[in-house]
């Protein structure tokens, strides 16, 4: 992303305050908060300090690791006694690795967390307390967000801070979509009319193309349907919706799966959450479920780069309680309770998301900017396809309800069931009634075990 004539500016301005700060013999952390101000801590900036050596692991695209590593070479840069060893992957197994070197108390310092997993990480005692280093200005919060810190706070301790506001959203081939004489989806449109669509687009476009790929195992899309039937995923160490909601969601997939127009049972179960393989992505479908945020790296990875992709919020359910969109983390970075440097963790933070060189590089691909001063200073600069990230979490502001508290202890496992049981579903090994029963029951033991 470009930064015009500024970015002389920010440079320019970020050392002089190194080396004010650095001047100083108090040391500590920049007590302005503003976010033009760059890192906000220099503590060990001297390039005759020992090296300090931190593990950071995220998941995510290609897109996203060339943009983190470029992050991550400007912090050095700028820390030329820190050093930071990367370790990224998909999302597919970051949890199952992430709680294996927990577990043997081997986990990287820093690391991007999901809200799905966070007070069940929070309560292991696995994340480091950021309290002390917000207080101390080593970690600057004052443009963020109250309702994002307080999504990152689990029993009044700050454990994570947000990477960028996201939403979730249905992306589309707008290409497509005109090519086969289909008017483009409104905010008002519902579950029914996602359904004509797929249909629609499948029976145009021929075999092999499918208008949505199956997303009837993927539970925080569920989510959505069921929040607009009135209930939250979870409540009280019990599973939130009814055996009823559960099962018109599986019918739902299941009848969309026998007209065409979602992706058969062989194709879902060899699918994974490599945006790159996507049936969007590959040329095979003209909808796919996602995140704001990834929107642009599904620009960047179609197969045909001529097709212009938009997003559309979720389906309305049509005798909605509530509306089942939120705004969300789109990703947290957290710190490890076990680390040796818990300082250096609070000042990689602070860069990744304060300081406008960082945020340059790393832009909306993680979300919009959580810093608010931040997001004005990208407004003038954004990219066509960034523009429709920002717009569409625009969109979602006006059309939304509160986000639900983060998910208990015991989610992975859930997670896993459920799509275990829309994949018994869908091969005929169970009826809906009998495989959504043993969900629920598995589910509600799982969650009254947890503290």
């Amino acid at each position: 992303m470009k930064i015009n004539g500024k970015k002389g500016i920010f440079l320019a301005l970020s050392s002089v305050l190194l080396i004010a700060t650095a001047a100083c013999s108090s040391g500590g952390g920049n007590s302005g908060g503003q976010s033009t101000e760059g890192t906000a801590a220099t503590a060990g900036s001297d390039a005759t300090a020992k090296t300090i050596e931190l593990r950071m692991t995220w998941w995510g695209s290609q897109t996203r690791h060339d943009l983190t590593t470029k992050m991550i070479a400007l912090f050095e840069e700028k820390h030329p006694n820190i050093k930071i060893k990367p370790e990224y992957s998909g999302w597919d197994g970051y949890f199952d690795k992430l709680s294996t070197q927990v577990a043997g108390s081997n986990a990287p310092d820093i690391i991007q967390m999901d809200y799905a997993f966070l007070s069940d990480y929070a309560k292991r005692g696995t994340l480091l307390d950021l309290g002390p280093y917000t207080e101390d200005g080593t970690l600057r919060t004052e443009q963020h967000e109250s309702s994002m810190l307080e999504a990152g706070s689990i029993d009044g301790k700050l454990y994570a801070i947000t990477l960028g506001l996201n939403a979730a959203g249905v992306i589309y081939n707008a290409s497509v979509l005109q090519e086969l004489g289909i008017a483009e989806p409104e905010e008002s449109w519902t579950w029914t009319d996602f359904a004509d669509l797929s249909n629609q687009i499948a029976e145009k476009k021929g075999e092999g193309y499918y208008g949505t790929p199956d997303i009837s195992g993927t539970t925080n899309m569920f989510e959505f349907f069921v929040r607009q039937n009135g209930t939250g995923l979870f409540a009280d160490k019990a599973l939130g919706p009814s055996q009823e909601v559960t099962m018109n969601w599986f019918n739902y997939w299941k009848d969309l799966r026998e007209s065409g127009g979602a992706t058969t049972p062989e194709i879902t179960a060899a699918m994974t959450n490599a945006l790159e393989t996507r049936p969007l992505s590959v040329g095979q479908s003209a909808f796919d479920f996602a995140w704001s945020n990834q929107l642009l790296t599904y620009i960047n990875v179609q197969k045909n780069q001529s097709d212009k992709l938009k997003m559309q919020v979720i389906p309305h359910s049509e005798n909605e309680k509530q509306i089942g969109e939120y705004l969300k983390p789109g990703q947290f970075i957290s710190g490890n309770a076990k680390t040796k440097h818990p300082k250096e963790v609070a000042m990689l933070i602070d860069f990744m998301v304060n300081d406008p060189d960082a945020t340059a590089i790393l832009g909306s691909e993680r979300g919009v900017p959580v810093n608010s001063g931040i997001r004005e200073q990208l407004k003038s600069n954004l990219t066509e396809s960034e523009q429709l990230v920002f717009d569409f979490i625009d969109l979602v502001s006006q059309h939304s309800s509160n986000i639900d508290p983060p998910y208990p202890q015991g989610f992975s496992e859930i997670d896993k069931n459920f799509k275990s049981a829309s994949e018994q579903i869908a091969f005929g090994q169970g009826s809906i009634e009998q495989v959504t029963e043993q969900f629920i029951s598995g589910a509600n033991q799982i969650l009254s075990k947890t503290q």
